[in-house]
């Protein structure tokens, strides 16, 4: 092939390629031009109101729906206080979806003020009037021991420690009131039912439920009124009894 059909012919292919680009360019903008933002769903809400969702997405109605940025919309959803994340897609031809799914509170924690504490630890709102308090507290630290991250470890430890409970018939039953900490990580625990006091040191929670739940069900079935609980070693554990009469 002669040298200048050769390059006629490579001209022509990038002329090809630069049209049907140039064509398919043209067919998005026109595309996204008609394409505009009309209805927005949210889904998820338990706590939060979905006009909230709303307002914190911030997309004007009309705006071509695609050019609608995903990522920015679900960031300033995600900080709202109630909110875990957002997932944020465009189901078109017109209608922006917003999947919420909502922090979970499980206990309160005192810090500079009283918060709710999500399950992985954070505090991160808190309560409002008429907003639920009915939560074990957990207390001990001071705001800026927990800025630095300070034992936050043993505020995991207390949170497995308020979830495990509920899977001990006996435990359960009794509740737990309040988990207080003090400098040196050693736990102290009031239950709900009669405030028991329950004091142990940090660690092995998993074997401490097991050995109190143990205890509780034998102090049940003799109707026992318990004081206190001096979780010392697995093998001893002291229990003080309330006097009668």
């Amino acid at each position: 092939m002669k040298k200048g059909k050769k390059l006629f012919l490579i001209g022509m292919a990038a002329a090809l390629i630069a049209f049907i680009w140039g064509l398919e360019r043209g067919t998005r903008l026109l595309l996204a031009s008609q394409l505009k933002l009309d209805k927005i769903e949210v889904q998820g809400c338990l706590r939060t109101d979905p006009q909230q969702i709303i307002k914190a997405a911030s997309v004007s109605p009309e705006t071509p729906i695609l050019d609608l940025r995903l990522r920015k919309i679900s960031q300033r959803i995600e900080e709202l206080p109630w909110v875990r994340s957002c997932v944020v897609r465009r189901v078109l031809p017109d209608t922006l979806s917003l999947q919420v799914i909502e922090r979970n509170p499980i206990a309160l924690i005192r810090l500079d003020k009283l918060y709710y504490v999500d399950e992985d630890g954070t505090p991160f709102k808190e309560p409002a009037p008429g907003e639920d308090l009915d939560y074990p507290i957990v207390t001990g630290w001071e705001d800026e021991a927990w800025k630095r991250g300070a034992r936050k470890d043993l505020i995991e430890q207390a949170l497995w420690f308020i979830r495990e409970v509920q899977d001990h018939p006996y435990l359960s039953k009794e509740g737990i009131s309040e988990i207080q900490f003090n400098e040196i990580g050693d736990l102290t625990i009031f239950t709900v039912q009669g405030g028991t006091m329950i004091y142990m040191h940090a660690g092995d929670m998993e074997l401490k439920v097991r050995r109190l739940e143990e205890v509780w069900k034998t102090l049940a079935a003799k109707r026992l009124p318990v004081h206190y609980i001096l979780y010392e070693s697995p093998d001893r554990i002291v229990v003080g009894l309330e006097k009668r009469g």
